[in-house]
């Protein structure tokens, strides 16, 4: 009996701690600055060497990227008004034929990071940037069938981003290295009625997302791995505001 009881306890703590490790590898925190950040595309605020990297993994496999240049990280961060994020990409051939608002970024290379601020799975904001810094914004209320020009005429009326690119985009015959890239978002875009005392409990699913073209390393990235389409608001992370 003592052996079966154990064994029980064994296989319960397993399963605990299993859940324990998945929980806290898809928990981001984004970190309070108190010093305003300045939206260049240049990660160089102290607010950006304070926070915490998110790495992204192989979105078709779920494993971690070995290759340093490919390797991709986002970070968050907020003061009293807005929320800011950063990507820095390593990427040794930068490329984007895009040069609109809301024009199809996905079918080339871009960073995405979707937003979820209520309980409702299925709707949530989803953010694109170009390495020519063309932002593509919508709303989704549905993402098994999206309809894409519909959702786009959605726009976060205050979000201002920025993109710096150590290389040459579009540049066939010379070696990048990479593109980093920051976003600002007042919260005021994302919460109705927004009070930022409510920041401290709350917990908004998310995901980080990358899309990369080059012949070699991962085409698409992800910090929860969708293996597949993005759009699985069941993998989003979980972010938190310390």
């Amino acid at each position: 009996m003592k052996r079966f009881l154990f064994l029980i306890m064994a296989i319960v703590c397993a399963t605990y701690c299993s859940r324990q490790v998945h929980n806290s590898e898809n928990l981001a925190a984004a970190l309070f600055t108190a010093n305003p950040v300045v939206i260049d595309g240049s990660l160089n605020e102290q607010a950006w060497t304070d926070a915490s990297r998110i790495y992204l993994k192989d979105n078709n496999t779920g494993q971690v990227v070995e290759d340093s240049s490919y390797s991709v990280y986002a970070s968050v961060c907020y003061d009293k008004i807005n929320l800011y994020i950063a990507f820095l990409c390593n990427d040794v051939d930068i490329f984007s034929s895009y040069t609109e608002r809301d024009q199809h970024l996905w079918e080339e290379e871009a960073i995405e990071v979707f937003i979820d601020v209520d309980d409702e799975p299925n709707t949530y904001v989803e953010i694109e940037l170009s390495p020519n810094n063309v932002l593509f914004d919508s709303y989704i209320v549905d993402p098994v069938n999206i309809d894409v020009e519909e959702t786009a005429g959605f726009d976060l009326p205050g979000i201002e981003t920025a993109v710096s690119v150590n290389g040459t985009v579009n540049k066939l015959n010379d070696q990048d290295s990479g593109w980093s890239a920051e976003i600002r978002i007042p919260f005021a875009d994302l919460v109705k009625d927004f009070k930022f005392d409510d920041l401290k409990k709350a917990e908004w699913k998310i995901n980080f997302y990358r899309l990369d073209r080059d012949h070699d390393g991962p085409s698409s990235y992800a910090w929860s791995p969708t293996f597949g389409r993005f759009h699985k608001p069941s993998v989003f992370g979980s972010l938190v505001f310390k």
